[in-house]
C-alpha cells in the first residue's frame, strides 16, 4: 500500500486475532470480503459464509489477493447443516450478512424479514447449539433511528424505522442482545453510517447512494444530488468499519451492548458529491428534484454519536473522505471488472 494510504490499513490492530479460527457471514460481500481477507493477511483462519444472493454485492472475485486461502461455504445462514460445522469450529463469529436496500425492503418486505430476521434467529440457535462461548458481532444500521430529533445521534436516541429494513435491522440486533441476556451469548451490535471503500458493488442496485457515485464517476458521468443536496452525513471507510469489528470482538465491555460507529466531520451529500467527482475527474454535480418513492423514506440529516464506541473500544475513526475516496477511486481504476455487471 503506498506510503500516503498506510493509515488506511487495518493490519496492525488485528494482529491479536493471529491464528485464530474466525467466521465471517456475508463474507462475500462489500464489508464481509474486507474483514475476511483483512484477517487473512494477520494469519487468522478464515472462513467465509454467504448465500450469494443475486441482488445483492457478493462476489468470489471479493477474496482476490487474500494473503492466505480463505475458505467458501455458499448455503443460507441458517442451514444447519452446512453452517453448523463451520461454527463449532470457530472462536471468533462476525456476523456481517444482511439485505440493505430499503427500498427494496418496502417492495419486497418478507424477503427483507427472511434475509435480516429469520435467517439470523436460526444462525443463532446454530451458535447456542455448537458454539456458545464464541463472540458474535453483529453489523446493524443507523437507520433503525429514523428521522434524527437531535444530531449527533446516540444510543439513547429513540428507534422509529422510516422502512422496513430498519424495522427489520432493529429486530435483528434485539435478538441478537436478547440471546445474550437469556442464552449468555456474547454478542454485540454495531450500527454503521454510510461505509464506502473497496469490494463494494457499483453495479447492483439499492445499496446506497455512495456506490452510486463512485459508479458514476468512474465512468466519467455527472453526478446527480436530490433536492438542495444540503442532507448531511457521516460517511466512514470501510478500513475503520474493520478495525471496529475487530475490536468489538475482542473488547471485555462488549457483549450486550450497541454501539455507533459515526465519523467526526459530517459532510453535505453535495459536498460528498463534489469530492467524488473531483478525484474521479467526473463533470460537476448537478442538483435534481427529489424522487417521490425516496422522499418518502429520505430520513434528512445524519450524524452519528460514536463516544461509547471510543469510551468501551477504543475505538475511533482515522480515515478522513478525502483520503478514502482517493483510495477507493485509486482501488476500481485498477480493477475495472467492478464496474462491469458480469
Amino acid at each position: 500500500m503506498p506510503a500516503d494510504f498506510e493509515h488506511l490499513d487495518p493490519t496492525s490492530e488485528l494482529r491479536a486475532l493471529s491464528g485464530a479460527r474466525c467466521l465471517v457471514t456475508g463474507g462475500l460481500g462489500f464489508i464481509g470480503s474486507n474483514l475476511a481477507v483483512a484477517l487473512a493477511g494477520v494469519g487468522a483462519e478464515v472462513t467465509v459464509i454467504d448465500a450469494l444472493v443475486p441482488q445483492h454485492g457478493g462476489d468470489r472475485r471479493n477474496l482476490e489477493g487474500a494473503q492466505a486461502p480463505i475458505e467458501v461455504i455458499v448455503a443460507d445462514l441458517g442451514d444447519a447443516d452446512v453452517v453448523a460445522p463451520a461454527v463449532a469450529r470457530s472462536e471468533v463469529i462476525f456476523d456481517v450478512a444482511g439485505q440493505v436496500s430499503h427500498l427494496e425492503s418496502m417492495t419486497d418486505p418478507l424477503r427483507d424479514l427472511d434475509l435480516n430476521v429469520r435467517s439470523h434467529v436460526a444462525f443463532l440457535e446454530i451458535v447456542r447449539r455448537h458454539r456458545p462461548d464464541a463472540p458474535v458481532v453483529l453489523t446493524s444500521t443507523r437507520q433503525v433511528y429514523g428521522r434524527p430529533r437531535y444530531l449527533p445521534v446516540d444510543e439513547e436516541h429513540p428507534t422509529d424505522p422510516v422502512d422496513v429494513n430498519g424495522v427489520d435491522k432493529l429486530a435483528g440486533e434485539r435478538i441478537h442482545l436478547l440471546y445474550h441476556q437469556f442464552h449468555g451469548l456474547a454478542t454485540s451490535a454495531l450500527r454503521l453510517t454510510n461505509v464506502y471503500g473497496p469490494r463494494q458493488s457499483l453495479t447492483k442496485d439499492g445499496l446506497g447512494f455512495l456506490p452510486v457515485f463512485m459508479r458514476r464517476a468512474l465512468d466519467g458521468q455527472v453526478l446527480s444530488v436530490y433536492g438542495d443536496g444540503r442532507q448531511l452525513r457521516d460517511c466512514l471507510h470501510v478500513a475503520d468499519v474493520v478495525r471496529a469489528l475487530v475490536t468489538t470482538a475482542l473488547a471485555p465491555g462488549s457483549p450486550g451492548q450497541v454501539f455507533n460507529l459515526g465519523h467526526p466531520v459530517a459532510h453535505s451529500l453535495l459536498d460528498i458529491a463534489e469530492t467524488i467527482s473531483s478525484a474521479a475527474g467526473a463533470p460537476p454535480v448537478e442538483q435534481v428534484p427529489f424522487p417521490k418513492d425516496l422522499a418518502r423514506i429520505d430520513i434528512g440529516s445524519f450524524h452519528g454519536d460514536y463516544a461509547k464506541a471510543k469510551r468501551v473500544l477504543g475505538w475511533e475513526p482515522v480515515v478522513s473522505l478525502v483520503d478514502g475516496v482517493r483510495h477507493t477511486i485509486d482501488f476500481y481504476g485498477e480493477r475495472p471488472w467492478y464496474r462491469s455487471s458480469t
